[in-house]
């Protein structure tokens, strides 16, 4: 009975982040990069801002914890580019499995901030194991890290996360990223890959496009 309830949660969960266009799901992002911009909690320092080689957005992903908890999200990525600029934002996938002690389902907008340019080059091979390919790292913040602090600032990735559950704490060792194509074709609406996203300057533009990149440039404005 206990295992057909799980099923039942996870099969109502998966289906409210799969649904919607590849748009909306631009602009979902977008608001949640902006809500954790206003998140007086979630203040990011400037010395993870200055080395970010790419920044990750996960909106509404979703954790479901019984004795062995797993990871769904779908998301948004950009890359700095040799000019320091960002790229056009292309679509990521999350999933992973960790253990946990409870049973519930926590949902929970997770930003993530890569430090080295490896781990993203490793990335757009295909995909990503975070704590195999590349360490990952609660995210430093508030006005004190970095200043005294126990922070060393040697992680590839930071990981940021804002709840809206009973759940605290969140483990990516062993989550896997990798690029979603389905998406990114939808979006920018031919056969196109994460590398050449990042490479053109002349992609089609649209309002969710510019909205999400006005949220990258005011979360890095130091």
């Amino acid at each position: 009975m206990k295992k057909l309830w799980v099923s039942l949660i996870v099969g109502l969960v998966i289906s409210t982040t799969l649904y919607g266009s590849a748009e909306e799901k631009l602009l979902d992002s977008s608001n949640a990069l902006k809500n954790m911009i206003r998140d007086s909690k979630i203040k990011i320092p400037q010395k993870v801002l200055e080395k970010a080689q790419a920044i990750a957005i996960f909106p509404g992903t979703i954790e479901i914890s019984i004795f062995l908890g797993g990871k769904t999200g779908n998301g948004v990525m950009v890359v700095r580019r040799s000019d320091g600029s960002w790229s056009y934002p292309f679509f990521v996938k999350l999933g992973g499995a960790g253990l946990g002690f409870q049973l519930g389902v926590e949902k929970k907008d997770i930003l993530m901030i890569f430090e080295s340019t490896d781990s993203v080059k490793k990335l757009m091979n295909n995909k990503i194991t975070l704590g195999v390919d590349a360490s990952v790292a609660a995210g430093p913040a508030g006005d004190s890290a970095g200043r005294g602090s126990e922070v060393d600032f040697k992680s590839e990735v930071y990981t940021y996360t804002k709840t809206q559950g009973a759940f605290v704490g969140v483990s990516f060792d062993g989550s896997v990223m990798n690029h979603d194509y389905d998406e990114n074709i939808e979006l920018y609406g031919n056969n196109i890959t994460p590398a050449q996203i990042i490479e053109s300057d002349g992609l089609l533009s649209s309002y969710a496009i510019e909205d999400f990149l006005k949220a990258v440039q005011k979360l890095t404005s130091y």
